[in-house]
């Protein structure tokens, strides 16, 4: 679109967004705050304007708190960017080169002398995942810190050789935050607050420092059941340092998207380095590709008991950006489904209509095993606390609840699941469809 032209197009769409809009995207997402699958605020904003706001369900169900225009969420990967920004900024103080390999801060880990930080901020370093590491979970910070953990991160087998392919990796970022306090001799979040937040005024963001007490933070949750929801157990946010430890307002991530759109926080080069498509639609901590038939940026995010999400519309200069504190699938699509309203796009409900079982219809001992959807993805069922589970690698557990038309509903993903079986009555093959209809076949092992 013509720079001359989305004035205009701006002021049509305002004049347009009225009360018909603003009715559908509530009675979308009402459809699912009423099934259980989304609690949280939604911001959409064109320019300057606000077209939509509004927030549901609650921030506290003990004490029956909603959420509200500045309750804070976990923004899970969103924190990237600004890991990244951290980082370009510690390049323009020259205390940093992103083409330097990381021997510097970890001499004695040989492999260490053939990734560079270009590498970790574009996923491009073949380190592995920290939720691929055995034992996670039974960390301490007491125990071991964020410099420790990337430590076991570089001594763990590589997915490639550095430079040779994608794989996105939270272990890249943590290795990230460790060299921001590295060099900077701030803690990640003192840095980020002293030389990001506060400049930009964005009063209502910070690292989630699990010792800390924070005002008007939403608790987040976990599905249970068919719509039943149970405080989440989060990991120590020591270890989601530089990958998903920040927490943000609605209102505070549309300030740092007004800093990107405009370019008015780091310097030219910074800014080329950011949003420049390194490699499978990534730039440094952003995502970088065309929906719609328009160019966007933005990123999902996705913590135990949080869902996070925001695209710009670039030509369009509209945003949307959905923050929430139950861990559903919704907001993959529901970015997808509000951008359909707004642009008058065909778009529906996908709010999960099949109801319960009282039990499996097939019996849990045939589904229990190992499927594969390739040679380095293979989903885990299991059944613990009366309930069937999966998982896919060595990420969190999502259960799998029952439904009458004899298939599996994970809340976690959103998506249907179907096992099929041979003549002689074992299972044989797991059918995973997503919310856009994509079906996945899985080999039991």
């Amino acid at each position: 679109m013509k720079s001359y032209l989305i004035p205009f197009f701006l002021l049509i769409l305002q004049v347009a967004f009225g009360q018909d809009q603003t009715a559908k995207i509530n009675d979308y997402v009402s459809s699912y705050v009423k099934s259980g699958d989304f609690s949280g605020c939604i911001l959409i904003t064109a320019a300057d304007d606000i077209l939509y706001k509004n927030c549901f369900g609650n921030a506290n169900d003990s004490t029956g708190t909603l959420n509200k225009e500045s309750t804070k969420f976990l923004i899970g990967s969103i924190s990237k960017q600004f890991t990244a920004a951290a980082i370009l900024l510690l390049e323009e103080d020259g205390l940093i080169n992103v083409q330097n390999n990381i021997s510097e801060y970890f001499p004695n880990i040989p492999i260490a002398e053939k990734i560079t930080i270009h590498q970790l901020l574009t996923h491009s370093s073949g380190v592995t995942d920290i939720f691929n590491i055995k034992g996670l979970k039974d960390l301490k910070r007491e125990d071991l810190n964020i410099g420790g953990l990337s430590k076991i991160i570089l001594r763990e087998e590589l997915n490639f050789e550095p430079g040779s392919g994608y794989s996105y990796s939270n272990g890249g970022y943590a290795i990230l935050a460790y060299i921001i306090e590295a060099v900077s001799k701030l803690s990640y979040g003192e840095f980020m607050k002293q030389r990001i937040f506060e400049p930009l005024e964005m009063n209502h963001t910070g690292h989630a420092n699990v010792l800390e007490s924070i005002e008007d933070r939403a608790i987040g949750y976990d599905p249970i059941g068919y719509d039943r929801r149970m405080k989440a157990t989060l990991l120590d946010t020591e270890f989601l340092k530089g990958s998903g430890s920040l927490y943000s307002t609605n209102n505070d991530l549309n300030i740092w998207i007004q800093s990107l759109k405009f370019k008015s926080f780091l310097s030219p080069v910074s800014y080329d380095k950011f949003f420049k498509n390194h490699g499978a639609n990534y730039g440094y901590g952003v995502s970088l590709y065309s929906t719609m038939d328009r160019d966007v940026f933005g990123h999902d995010g996705r913590i135990s008991g949080y869902i996070a999400d925001y695209l710009h519309y670039k030509e369009d200069d509209i945003s949307i950006i959905i923050l929430g504190n139950i861990q559903t699938g919704t907001a993959d699509f529901f970015r997808r489904d509000l951008a359909a309203i707004i642009f008058e796009k065909p778009y529906s409900t996908r709010v999960k209509t099949a109801q319960p079982a009282l039990q499996s219809p097939i019996d849990v001992s045939l589904l229990e095993g190992v499927y594969a959807f390739g040679p380095n993805f293979k989903v885990y069922i299991d059944y613990f606390d009366k309930r069937i589970m999966a998982r896919a690698n060595q990420g969190a557990y999502s259960e799998l609840v029952p439904l009458t038309d004899s298939r599996f509903f994970s809340r976690t993903l959103y998506s249907f699941i179907a096992f099929r079986m041979d003549e002689s009555g074992k299972v044989e093959k797991m059918i995973w469809t997503n919310n856009d209809g994509n079906a996945f076949e899985g080999i039991k092992e």
